[in-house]
């Protein structure tokens, strides 16, 4: 039995709390940039902005660790597949099928790291765990279908759902990967790195739509939704996140996610003024038992 004692967990799930918000907030917030200026290049520049956000940070309070030459390969692949692949790939799955159908597949992501813990980083699993992990998903499953979202089957469908399946594992593997190094250059150094490697990919997709967008008579509320997405949903949301990866391990991290959709309709409720119902009530409540009672079974452990 391992007696290192166990680095204090309640600051960093306050990080991933705090993650999980800025990301349910961001929903709405992306949804009115994409309104505006498109998919590809309301992507590509809230990464510019996050990018040049953590590039900010970094100098003002941080010291450049060298990067093995032997890693920046390892570094660009799981930049390319977490912020490039996974991105084009959720815009693809999307855009085949439902939004109800891709909010449900996706949400599998949890399960995904769960299981790519278990085998790359050699993570027990527990019964508790998986009855945890699996009762969050049911409840999320609940929420979507409440919430009148059109499920539907067919060819372009259920070309889709694979693809949106296939991100999710995506997400899952790379929140793997990163871990170690992660642990070796540190959060902020990270982040940086593979956001950097993100902006320079997406922009590069984006240029057939930047050189058709009329930059001058675009609302600048548009901008403002740019600004406020890169700055928190993908700088701060990922420098959150990856600590809780590296202090928690991608496991236990992906747990909160199943909290995303259950504040992303207390949000929508507040601001936008959707709908709520009973069985979305339900949802939410299946949901948070769910991450409870796996976040006891890894405790446990």
């Amino acid at each position: 039995m391992n007696s290192r004692p166990s680095p204090p967990r309640y600051p960093v799930e306050s990080m991933l709390m705090a993650a999980v918000v800025i990301w349910a907030a961001n929903y709405p917030l992306s949804k009115y940039g994409l309104s505006g200026l498109g998919v590809f290049l309301f992507n590509g520049l809230r990464f510019v902005v996050a990018s040049l956000f953590l590039v900010l940070v970094f100098l003002r309070r941080f010291q450049w660790m060298p990067v093995a030459r032997t890693d920046w390969m390892k570094l660009l692949g799981i930049g390319v597949l977490a912020n490039i692949i996974y991105q084009a790939a959720f815009v693809a799955g999307l855009n085949l099928t439902t939004s109800g159908n891709a909010a449900v597949l996706l949400s599998t992501s949890p399960l995904w790291t769960l299981l790519f813990d278990a085998r790359i980083n050699k993570q027990p699993i527990s019964a508790g765990m998986i009855s945890g992990m699996g009762m969050s998903l049911c409840g999320v499953v609940l929420i979507i279908v409440a919430s009148e979202q059109e499920l539907e089957l067919g060819k372009a469908a259920f070309a889709g759902d694979l693809i949106c399946l296939g991100a999710a594992a995506l997400s899952g593997l790379t929140n793997n990967l990163q871990r170690p190094f992660l642990i070796r250059y540190g959060v902020p150094q990270l982040s940086l790195i593979l956001i950097l490697i993100g902006a320079v990919g997406l922009m590069i997709i984006a240029v057939p739509s930047a050189v058709h967008t009329p930059w001058l008579t675009v609302h600048w509320s548009f901008y403002a939704a740019v600004l406020a997405s890169g700055a928190f949903s993908i700088a701060i949301g990922s420098l959150f996140w990856n600590r809780g990866i590296k202090e928690l391990g991608p496991g236990r991290a992906a747990n909160f996610n199943n909290l995303i959709p259950v504040l992303a309709l207390v949000i929508s409720y507040l601001f936008l003024g959707e709908k709520l119902y009973f069985t979305q009530f339900v949802g939410a409540a299946i949901t948070i038992a769910g991450v409870w009672y796996a976040r006891r079974s890894w405790n446990s452990l």
